[in-house]
């Protein structure tokens, strides 16, 4: 009788994800970027609150933390994202891009029209000690991020949106299980200095040879700039069925960032299974972000959707090595109205090498305007 409602339980999950999954296709999609997103969730459709077992886990759920049994020292660990229509931009501009005249300007607004354009790199270190196996983890991030993103819009009178980004993210943080370690709590304390230019360049601009903003100046001090801290505090229940059920939920504080763009507060739920045997280990994940809609636009009722809000994925893990890596890790998911996907070899935690593919929502509604993305990772560890 119990093995029976372990196995109802198990299938009402999967039951739950197939008619969201169903029911998602004409759900609003855009979202506000969070710091820290890493290729392993972005496969698994951006899940993690409750699946993260990785050095991004300060970034998902500290409590998710409990998710690592070993200890590792990343030196360093690193994210390439691109767009894939960098690769035309590069065949067109392999000398380099020149915007000091009007005709340059001109001529780089009609190459570049009706596409977006998207790179960020990742450079960290990072270090993880589990403390005992209930789940006492300590760790911590130092990681720069750069992020450039602009598109170019309006055939008649062409306009640059464009977003130039540099942050310094320094964050450390624990879980700590509660009794036996079923119920885990998790805290992150972080600093956060960024440097952005973040505007709109209109053809009025380039008629009256307004100069075009240099996106390079972030990395010497140049445009909008603040430091600002926060914590997020999180929590992991793992159940005692047979299917593995761990129900998690995590809150953002509000960072506040002077003069550049703060990072509002947020409320995160996730629930996850995971199934294992001597070859395989399989993982099935669904998140709910921003439960609490607070970051929807002042006024804009109609994002109050949690359609867009949903995110799944799943990981099928070959060969594992330990409690929290596989030999080769496969992976799938559903974010934003697309499908992900994406694989990793780990060798122990010596080296490990990602790739990810996955579409970003950049208009108002799923299937509007997508942008599709690689993420390769790597890094070496001790």
């Amino acid at each position: 009788m119990a093995a029976c409602m372990k196995r109802k339980t198990a299938g009402f999950f999967i039951c739950l994800i197939s008619v969201f999954l169903l029911s998602t296709a004409d759900s609003e999609a855009k979202e506000f970027y969070r710091i820290g997103q890493d290729y392993r969730a972005m496969a698994m459709g951006n899940t993690g609150i409750t699946t993260a077992n990785n050095s991004s886990a300060l970034f998902y759920n500290p409590a998710a933390m409990s998710n690592i049994f070993s200890w590792w020292v990343d030196f360093p660990g690193m994210q390439f994202y691109y767009s894939d229509n960098w690769a035309d931009a590069y065949d067109r501009y392999q000398n380099g891009i020149q915007l000091e005249t009007q005709s340059e300007i001109f001529s780089f607004m009609e190459d570049f029209l009706g596409d977006n354009y998207y790179l960020r790199v990742d450079a960290a270190i990072n270090a993880f000690f589990n403390m005992d196996k209930k789940g006492f983890t300590i760790g911590a991030n130092y990681t720069y991020e750069y992020i450039l993103d602009f598109s170019i819009r309006n055939a008649a009178a062409p306009e640059v949106d464009y977003l130039s980004r540099l942050d310094l993210i320094k964050q450390a943080g624990f879980s700590y299980p509660i009794g036996l370690g079923q119920f885990v709590i998790g805290i992150t304390f972080k600093q956060i200095d960024r440097n952005e230019l973040l505007g709109l360049y209109t053809y009025n601009d380039a008629l009256n040879e307004t100069e075009f903003p240099d996106f390079t100046t972030v990395f010497s001090g140049g445009g909008d700039s603040g430091s600002g801290t926060g914590y997020d505090i999180g929590f992991v229940y793992r159940t005692s069925t047979a299917a593995h059920i761990t129900y998690g939920a995590v809150w953002r504080s509000e960072v506040l960032l002077g003069d550049a763009t703060k990072i509002p507060s947020q409320v995160d739920l996730g629930i996850s299974l995971r199934q294992e045997s001597l070859m395989f280990r399989w993982i099935l994940a669904m998140d709910i972000k921003d439960v609490l809609f607070a970051l929807e636009p002042e006024g804009d009722e109609t994002s109050r959707s949690y359609m867009r809000r949903l995110h799944y994925g799943t990981e099928i893990g070959i060969f594992p090595i330990d409690k929290t890596s596989s030999f080769l890790s496969i992976r799938a998911g559903y974010n934003q109205g697309y499908l992900t996907y994406g694989a990793e070899m780990t060798i122990y935690h010596y080296m490990n090498i990602g790739y990810t593919k996955y579409t970003e929502e950049i208009g108002e509604y799923s299937g509007q305007r997508g942008s599709d993305r690689t993420v390769w990772y790597l890094s070496f560890a001790f």
